[in-house]
């Protein structure tokens, strides 16, 4: 797993400043308008905050965990700001400190790519556990088809191939009611640089 000191310091320079376009097509696309404040959801490795701030200001009983204490005391300033609130704590992928069943919906941006392949598994896995019968799951990290995973890769971080996800997949498959596999390509320079995520939904089987 990538140390806490290195998302220290790249949660330093304060993170994004808005949520992923999928994260909001998620959400919206997912739970119901109303009622959120019955609904819980976990932005799992939340850096400085913006998917939590997000979550919290749409009404969710929201929960945050990530790796690095300055990106959870980020994730805590940044909702004071907006009047906001959320549980929001120091934790790791491959031990989510939550109960069984206990949240309606996980988000996942731009994490597991960082948290790298020794640990996909059990966070995939432990993404399941947390989940509620009937909850959803959104993860979105990097491809080894994306441009960020080539060269020098100064993040150290780890490009997952189809058969990384398969192997996860098949491991957690009988406890959901579906696990999609999608891809979400951006290209830059008419076509020269190619961003190359994957994105799964997976949805925690009812009884």
């Amino acid at each position: 797993m990538s140390d806490a000191p290195r998302w220290n310091r790249w949660n330093e320079g304060g993170g994004p400043k808005y949520p992923h376009e999928k994260v909001v097509q998620f959400v919206f696309r997912t739970f119901p308008r109303t009622g959120r404040d019955a609904i819980r959801v976990l932005d799992l490795g939340c850096g400085s905050g913006v998917h939590t701030q997000f979550l919290a200001g749409e009404g969710f009983v929201t929960f945050a965990r990530d790796l690095s204490e300055v990106g959870v005391a980020n994730t805590r300033a940044r909702l004071t700001a907006a009047g906001l609130s959320a549980d929001v704590a120091v934790g790791t992928v491959a031990a989510i400190d939550l109960p069984e069943a206990s949240v309606d919906g996980v988000i996942s941006v731009g994490v597991l790519d960082c948290a790298g392949a020794a640990v996909f598994g059990a966070a995939v896995a432990e993404v399941t556990r947390v989940l509620a019968p009937g909850g959803t799951a959104l993860l979105l990290f990097a491809s080894d088809e994306d441009f960020r995973v080539q060269g020098p890769n100064e993040l150290g971080l780890y490009g997952f191939t189809d058969a990384d996800v398969e192997v996860a997949r098949r491991a957690v498959l009988p406890q959901l009611e579906y696990f999609w596999r999608d891809r979400y390509v951006t290209t830059y320079q008419d076509r020269a640089i190619q961003q190359n995520d994957h994105l799964l939904t997976l949805r925690k089987a009812r009884p």
